[in-house]
């Protein structure tokens, strides 16, 4: 990361994101791994449509649902809704909210193709007798952790993070010889695919192509670029990677970069008004706690800070109302609508 006292200041950022900038320059030391998700049954259903990793980012196979192959790609298509699963890994089931969503936009809709990556844990893999070309995780892809498996063809890499395959369906969806009219690329996620987006549109790394947008509903928690919290932590590892830049995985780069990149993104957050449970599924975690009571609270104290440091500065968002933590009543929702197509009535 190189020397705190040596990052210059990216232009646009606020004194305070400045101050922050430098925390992350310094930060990334050697704290100890966080404890992964507890593990799911293995999916019910893999993707048919396999996908072959660029070797620039690594070895390995994924698998996808598409509206269009990714390699042929589409000459009408204008923008590509990649709508991500929560923790189930149940991907098909996305994919037809994905396909719900597009229809229900019509003219929109019709110009839009939709992708539904599946990230596999090791448990699938062995339940459905895959090739061990196969990435898997250890419940821990949304963390932009490296798979378990195949590792890298040069032993002193680290196997394929998730975040290269989301990098790597941008970098498919770019290729103007397969998508010629393609104008915008919109990441979607509820739940668990939220926490993998609300941690990748902080970190990825930005390439040439159509532009990126993301809508993040109901995260469980968020991404600090900075040690503030909304509420006292009372523990010492609250700042520990997913929850902050403590021990990143080895796919996050250069922070004065990352916090540059960060505020031109465009992310929508969508909050469920009725999303206010602090138990079940929800990560109860000392460091969670640090952020928030429940979700709805979580996204706006998390919205709240974004924009008063100025580290992100186009954060929007949007309150859906009589939802809780719905993935359909959230996604099929009209802010929900307005913000992956871009109506013209986007969230405030």
């Amino acid at each position: 990361m190189g020397n705190a006292g040596h990052v210059r200041r990216p232009r646009g950022l606020s004194a305070c994101a400045l101050a922050a900038l430098l925390f992350v320059a310094g930060a990334f030391g050697n704290m100890p791994v966080p404890a992964q998700a507890a593990p799911t049954p293995p999916v019910e259903q893999v993707g048919s449509t396999i996908v072959t990793l660029d070797p620039a980012r690594g070895r390995g196979d994924y698998p996808v649902y598409a509206s269009a192959e990714l390699q042929a790609g589409s000459a009408s298509a204008r923008q590509a809704l990649v709508i991500i699963h929560g923790r189930l890994r149940n991907a098909a089931d996305y994919f037809a909210t994905g396909l719900a969503l597009a229809k229900a936009a019509g003219p929109l809709g019709e110009a839009t193709i939709v992708v539904a990556p599946q990230f596999l844990d090791s448990a699938d893999v062995t339940a459905h007798r895959l090739a061990d070309r196969y990435l898997r995780w250890n419940a821990d892809w949304a963390e932009g952790r490296p798979a378990q498996s195949p590792a890298a063809a040069n032993p002193n890499n680290p196997p394929a993070s998730s975040y290269d395959v989301l990098d790597d369906v941008v970098a498919k969806l770019s290729n103007k010889a397969s998508f010629p009219q393609l104008q915008r690329i919109v990441f979607v996620g509820h739940g668990g695919g939220a926490q993998m987006l609300a941690r990748y549109a902080v970190v990825m790394r930005p390439q040439s192509g159509p532009a990126i947008s993301f809508v993040i509903a109901n995260a469980g928690t968020y991404l600090y670029p900075t040690t503030a919290r909304p509420q006292p932590p009372d523990c010492q590892d609250f700042n520990k990677w997913k929850y902050g830049f403590d021990n990143p995985p080895p796919y996050v780069g250069d922070a004065g970069k990352i916090l540059h990149d960060f505020a031109a993104r465009d992310i929508t957050l969508l909050l469920g008004a009725e999303d206010r449970k602090s138990n079940g599924i929800l990560d109860q975690s000392c460091a969670a706690q640090a952020q928030g009571r429940n979700r709805l609270e979580r996204g706006r104290n998390y919205l709240d800070a974004m924009t008063a440091s100025g580290m992100a500065p186009l954060l929007k968002h949007a309150i859906v109302h009589g939802a809780g933590h719905d993935e359909k009543k959230m996604l099929l929702a009209t802010e929900a609508r307005d913000a992956i197509f871009a109506t013209g009535a986007a969230a405030r």
